[in-house]
């Protein structure tokens, strides 16, 4: 018995992506600098906390309902065909009172904060829950996930100004480019699976402009990152991190020229660097 509790557990982990940080680090970085940035470096240490749960929190539901959804696909796709609800190491229900739980958590999470977010956040709720339909009818899903991932931004104003402003819409705008650049390159990993079973994704849609593509977002997203610096007043530093996020974007596109799924991953896992980096430039240059 207790060893059966033990497998269920590890599955729920597993699904939650807990053995892979990289997408809860790919959506704290920016919301942690929202944060130094739209508060000018002083930043409420209560929703500092709040929020770094809430990105762990609504990541992990993500995963769930992304599953949930994909069951059928994933076990038709070489890099997905061991995840939990394909083997069977974790059921449907069990899925869904998961994701429940992971919601419910965040939500109590949104007390500490104000209505004005808890609005935001439900706007948030109905984009990360949907997102893994589009993938069925529309043909750039990563741009719905551009969404979701920035969503978080919106809440944080919301949440340290209890309103929207400039900054808060550059900074939505420099992660949005930053997401459709780095998912662009996770999906070029499925491309050929994606293609045999009917999944829509950005790297299909761009065809074989797809690595002009992602150069081209990360530059846009950089450039809004620019435009953030200079409309907050950030010292040197923080350009200076953008300068060492561009050679990252370099080594990324030299990592995926030959479209091998293993380097295209690695590509990917690189965008940590750049999220932290701007973080650093933003923490030190507010």
């Amino acid at each position: 018995m207790k060893k059966n509790v033990i497998e269920k557990l590890i599955g729920l982990s597993y699904l939650m992506r807990f053995d892979k940080p990289i997408g809860t680090l790919l959506l704290l970085w920016p919301t942690l600098s929202a944060f130094y940035i739209l508060t000018e470096g002083k930043p409420d240490p209560i929703l500092l906390v709040v929020f770094s749960l809430g990105a762990f929190l609504m990541r992990s539901a993500g995963c769930v309902i992304n599953d949930f959804f994909d069951q059928d696909f994933d076990g038709k796709v070489e890099r997905t065909k061991e995840r939990p609800l394909v083997t069977g190491a974790v059921s449907k229900n069990e899925a869904l009172i998961l994701f429940c739980v992971l919601l419910a958590a965040s939500a109590y999470l949104l007390t500490w904060t104000n209505k004005f977010t808890f609005l935001m956040a439900c706007l948030g709720v109905f984009l990360t829950s949907f997102y893994p339909l589009t993938k069925r009818f529309f043909s750039f899903p990563q741009a719905f996930l551009g969404f979701a991932f920035s969503w978080g931004i919106i809440m944080v104003s919301a949440a340290e100004l209890n309103s929207l402003n400039l900054a808060t819409l550059l900074i939505f705008l420099a992660c949005f480019f930053w997401i459709l650049a780095y998912d662009t390159i996770y999906a070029m990993c499925d491309k050929e699976d994606d293609a045999s079973i009917g999944i829509n994704s950005s790297a299909l849609a761009l065809g074989n402009g797809v690595k002009v593509s992602i150069f081209i977002f990360h530059i846009l997203s950089l450039i809004f990152w620019c435009y953030v610096g200079l409309y907050g007043g950030l010292d040197t530093i923080f350009f200076f991190t953008l300068f060492l996020s561009f050679l990252f974007v370099i080594r990324q596109m030299l990592l995926i020229k030959d479209y091998d799924r293993n380097k295209c991953l690695k590509a990917f896992k690189d965008n940590n660097w750049i999220g932290l980096l701007i973080f650093i430039g933003t923490f030190l240059g507010s």
